[in-house]
């Protein structure tokens, strides 16, 4: 038994008030309110919003990601970290994306056909976030090697191959060396078409004027959205400054990739005369940045094209049309299946 005072039993006890606290006290101290707690937020929101786009263009890129059902991943090849979006079932889609842009140009088109195809789209080399040795061979010959050498480290044997603008062009080029290769092809809005007037865009670089194409910074960046979109997709303002600063780093290497491929590559009529492979063009009628005439001018060289022309849609019509371009593909290679002899809704 233990021992006190003498007394100490008849005094009343005193309560200690103690404050504990443990991983579970979510509890506000009095000076912070929820609504001081909002205005908090808000302000650091509004500062990243204003002063450091970085954090939240990751966000609003990852969203768009996975709207498009779509993940990032990395796998090397032939000495390059390629960045790649997979996503989706059934047979495999590669997507190449044009000049100055990257794999997420194919996000909101790729909602509409994960459901029907896997679909791949790499960062090609200098552009996005693939990393690759300073001195890249832009030629689109090329890289299309480099692609080609991806998707054997990949184990892609046949697929079918679909590109926007310069992705376009590049497909032109793999089809044209390993036809066996790619199933079908799908143009949007491809370049390298030499036989055809200058487009808007590219009567400001014959003039010698500045190239468009090549972002030096903001104001750059919201200039070759006007050329690009008749209506323009909503881009928050954090993910657009992002990708100006990034392009606009990048400024010399992509002059240096421009040239590459506007003077050192083969026409892409070179690349398509003669071509067997089935292939789908798609092309804006009001695209500034190609001059929409080319698409009769492919047909003319393929052997088995056939042509989309889409009324008030622009330079990126995967992006500016999303559903009627995915909807118009897969119709597409639904009645190539059936032509093959094959069921549609059966393939591997």
């Amino acid at each position: 038994m233990r021992r006190g005072r003498p007394g100490a039993e008849n005094e009343p006890v005193r309560l200690i008030e103690r404050h504990y606290t443990t991983d579970n006290d979510f509890s506000i101290p009095h000076y912070m309110s929820i609504p001081v707690l909002i205005l908090i937020a808000l302000l650091v929101l509004v500062g990243l919003w204003a002063f450091m786009p970085a954090p939240l263009a990751m966000c609003f890129r990852a969203l768009d990601r996975r709207g498009g059902r779509l993940k990032s991943c990395r796998v090397e090849a032939a000495g390059i970290d390629w960045h790649v979006l997979e996503g989706g079932h059934g047979e495999t889609l590669v997507l190449l994306h044009g000049f100055n842009a990257d794999a997420d140009h194919f996000n909101r088109v790729a909602r509409h056909l994960t459901g029907h195809f896997r679909i791949l789209a790499p960062d090609l080399p200098g552009f996005g976030e693939t990393r690759c040795p300073d001195a890249v061979d832009y030629r689109i010959e090329a890289q299309a090697e480099s692609v080609v050498k991806w998707m054997d480290r990949v184990g892609i044997q046949r697929c079918y191959l679909g590109g926007s603008s310069m992705g376009g062009y590049i497909a032109c080029a793999i089809a044209a060396r390993y036809p066996d290769r790619v199933r079908a092809l799908w143009l949007l809005a491809p370049g390298g078409v030499e036989g055809v007037a200058h487009s808007p865009l590219f009567q400001e670089i014959a003039e010698e004027r500045h190239n468009p194409l090549v972002i030096r910074d903001r104001s750059d960046f919201r200039r070759l959205i006007d050329f690009c979109f008749v209506h323009p997709p909503w881009i928050p303002s954090p993910l657009a400054r992002f990708l100006a600063d990034r392009a606009a780093a990048r400024a010399v290497d992509h002059q240096r990739a421009f040239d590459a491929i506007r003077f050192d590559s083969a026409p892409a009529e070179k690349l398509a005369h003669g071509l067997d492979v089935p292939a789908l063009i798609v092309w804006g009628r009001s695209d500034q940045i190609l001059n929409p005439a080319g698409a009769q001018v492919l047909h003319g060289c393929m052997n088995r094209a056939e042509t989309l022309m889409l009324p008030d849609t622009g330079h990126l019509p995967m992006l500016e049309n999303p559903r009627t371009v995915a909807e118009c593909w897969i119709s597409y290679t639904e009645r190539l299946a059936r032509s093959d002899g094959e069921d549609p809704a059966h393939r591997p």
